[in-house]
């Protein structure tokens, strides 16, 4: 699959050249602080935002007087606390005035709470789930991601099968035509001790039934054997998921966060995160996260959704 004349998008750098084709989209930042300012004032510079800050007017000033910016560079929206912010910038989406919503200084679940809202939110499917893409350039070249560290605490067989739907559709956004996805578990074998194990083994078998579409789907697979091609071949596995997964599906949100961050952490690879299964995409990055990976956050958003 060809995207924009070049093929699979395997870097963050061509993530971003991809996000710029697009042009500026207009981004709500529901109560900016220093870090996401940071990021949406790259995104600016970089040519794939049009911010828009939602907040305390005089906050968002002191802010932009800070680094280094007119005060009136850009439009502003006045909501006096977090969960409101969240809120407005919500209706913002929904009424199409805004294309992506990056969190700032609010809670993630004020941000949830917002998206889900019933009669005033934005949510598009059966369920919501976080793909958290990490730019692996020293053995793998290419984006890897995991699913769900953030949003799906302990998923039920559904929402494990709806988190491959949504992820699969954003890689192939990102030119991926038929994307491999393993489903994560301790062993390789089923047993009901591990019900990650059976829930992996009925996924592969849905997929080998048609149920899921548009991708590869193996598991359970152990991580080093869904990744590493000689770990696989030394264990006496095969199959085109072993040793090159692209989408790591994780049992639990604590599997999903201690491999996520230790990727970030310990390995160092930059990070990008976007919450698919809304009308617009959603951004909830951790606060802990530097301007660079909110801004690739951004551009993920672009390319996943537009």
């Amino acid at each position: 699959m060809r995207i924009g004349g070049s093929m699979e998008i395997r870097t963050f750098d061509q993530l971003l050249e991809e996000a710029k084709k697009r042009g500026r989209r207009k981004l709500a930042v529901a109560f900016p602080e220093e870090v996401s300012l940071h990021a949406a004032l790259l995104a600016h510079e970089a040519g794939i935002a049009a911010p828009i800050l939602v907040g305390i007017p005089d906050r968002i000033r002191e802010l932009l007087s800070q680094a280094g910016v007119d005060t009136d560079a850009f439009e502003i929206e006045e909501a006096g606390s977090p969960s409101e912010a969240c809120a407005v910038a919500v209706a913002l989406a929904r009424d199409d005035k805004v294309d992506i919503i990056l969190k700032g200084g609010a809670q993630t679940a004020q941000m949830l709470h917002a998206v889900l809202d019933k009669e005033n939110g934005i949510r598009a499917s059966k369920v919501l789930s976080e793909c958290s893409l990490y730019e692996d350039t020293r053995v793998r070249h290419s984006l890897l991601a995991v699913v769900d560290g953030g949003i799906l605490i302990a998923p039920t067989l559904e929402e494990k099968v709806e988190a491959i739907r949504n992820t699969v559709n954003v890689y192939h956004k990102l030119g991926y035509e038929n994307p491999k996805v393993a489903v994560l578990a301790a062993v390789e074998t089923v047993t009901d001790k591990m019900p990650c194990t059976e829930d992996a083994a009925i996924i592969a078998r849905m997929w080998e039934r048609g149920q899921i579409k548009g991708c590869v789907v193996d598991g359970p697979l152990a991580l080093d054997n869904a990744i590493s091609e000689r770990a696989a071949a030394i264990k006496g596995l095969s199959g085109p998921v072993v040793g090159n997964a692209d989408i790591l599906i994780v049992p639990d949100i604590e599997g999903g966060n201690l491999l996520g961050k230790s990727m970030s952490y310990f390995a160092g690879f930059t990070s990008a995160h976007v919450t698919i299964g809304a009308r617009k995409p959603v951004l909830v990055p951790s606060r802990a996260d530097d301007g660079r990976t909110k801004l690739m956050s951004v551009a993920l958003g672009i390319v996943a959704y537009y």
